[in-house]
């Protein structure tokens, strides 16, 4: 889908902070990763690159799906990436399956608590969960890491009007061109206008919604 991959111009910009999260993690070995709420894959491609392991991505998007194993085949990465239709009630892995379990994207459908104690069993002993989610809807949660099995090993946080300036912004200004331009595709146009609510959301008050990446061990 053409306008994937307009907005993914955007998007790659975060990835330096994907590349920033991942080398606060010890170096593993061929460490197997999962990453929920994939998307097209902008970061699970970064993921494999970055750590020469095997790695997995699910989300319920099959248009995504699709646009990210058009990228695993462009990379060659066939034999080590895979991208699954799976939602986050169908992750039916065995336990202590993943040396790593990412996420940057969907913690908000169910919450960070909630994803820390239901994610935690995929983990392997001393492996990692890394989240990527606001700071306002973490900060209750934080002292109570041990409760839940884990020890916060570090923190990576974006500028705080990161997401405005870095992603909301630029969309803004082609979101007009991109309007007109897809006019005619339900899709394209349905996606444009999820962007476009989040986008007025954001600029309101940037500050908001400034996010980190959380690194946490399983104790």
């Amino acid at each position: 889908m053409v306008v994937l991959e307009e907005v993914e111009q955007v998007r790659v910009g975060f990835l330096k902070y994907t590349r920033k999260a991942f080398l606060k993690l010890p170096r593993l070995e061929n460490p197997r990763i999962l990453d929920i709420g994939c998307g097209s894959g902008v970061p699970t491609i970064e993921l494999a690159k970055l750590s020469g392991g095997e790695v997995t991505g699910i989300d319920v998007d099959q248009s995504c799906l699709d646009e990210f194993n058009r990228k695993i085949k462009e990379e060659n990465l066939t034999d080590r990436v895979k991208a699954l239709n799976l939602s986050l009630s169908e992750m039916n892995f065995p336990d202590e399956t993943f040396d790593v379990v990412w996420s940057e994207g969907v913690v908000g459908n169910i919450g960070f608590e909630t994803s820390l104690r239901d994610w935690r069993r995929l983990l392997r002993k001393d492996g990692y969960l890394v989240i990527h989610y606001q700071v306002s809807r973490v900060v209750d949660v934080l002292p109570r890491m041990a409760q839940l099995g884990y020890s916060l090993t570090d923190t990576v946080p974006l500028p705080e009007d990161a997401w405005w300036t870095e992603f909301y912004k630029p969309l803004e200004e082609k979101m007009d061109m991109l309007l007109h331009k897809y006019r005619n595709n339900a899709y394209a146009l349905k996606l444009l206008n999820q962007y476009k609510t989040e986008m007025n959301m954001v600029k309101k008050n940037p500050r908001n919604f400034s996010c980190a990446f959380y690194i946490m061990k399983k104790i």
